[in-house]
């Protein structure tokens, strides 16, 4: 925008963000099950610390790490996950529609999707990541699929998300399933002089 060279200007560096959206009735789902091996379950409360857990360990080396303080720790991910599921800090949280994968013999969860209304009939994806090692066998893509038919089963319209523009493999898939980038954005990082 004709802003960002005044930010450039101020040692921010600049992030381009795209907000997707989706016609829940035009999703393009494979409905393919995770592999085996691994279980879908519905969020719990029970989940925050070891969510907390996932989300630093999933974004210790992503360009998102360096946006967002708040995954840089695991005391930054339970920060975000309480705007998320406590406050309305990104529209009213929707645990029928948020998920966690977790290996069929082990407690922790290695990924999930967490989802909140933020108009009527319009749902918003606030946090999707899979634990490094676990990526790129379907497992966002399931999580995904669940969300959205969770959303459709109540009759829910739409469902929006944010993503970073770098993060070409999670645009890719947002693509695949339907959604269509309605607006780019810039998200400004703070890099003062030393």
């Amino acid at each position: 925008t004709e802003l960002d060279p005044e930010f450039l200007s101020r040692y921010f560096k600049l992030y381009t963000r795209q907000f997707m959206l989706l016609n829940i009735d035009e999703a393009r789902l494979t409905g393919k099950p995770l592999s085996s091996g691994l279980r879908l379950e519905p969020w719990s409360d029970r989940a925050f610390e070891p969510a907390a857990r996932l989300i630093h360990l999933s974004y210790a080396d992503h360009v998102d790490g360096e946006i967002n303080d708040q995954y840089r720790s695991e005391a930054g991910g339970m920060k975000f996950l309480r705007n998320i599921v406590l406050l309305p800090g990104c529209g009213q949280f929707l645990p029928e529609a948020s998920f966690l994968v977790r290996p069929a013999t082990g407690d922790k969860p290695i990924a999930m999707v967490l989802t909140s209304t933020v108009a009527e009939k319009v749902g918003h994806t606030t946090q999707i990541c899979v634990m490094p090692g676990y990526q790129g066998h379907g497992i966002g893509r399931a999580l995904m699929e669940s969300s959205i038919q969770a959303l459709r089963r109540r009759r829910y319209e739409s469902i929006s998300l944010t993503v970073t523009s770098m993060n070409a493999t999670a645009v890719r898939l947002y693509e695949h399933l339907g959604f269509n980038t309605i607006k780019k954005f810039a998200a400004g990082v703070w890099e003062p002089s030393h």
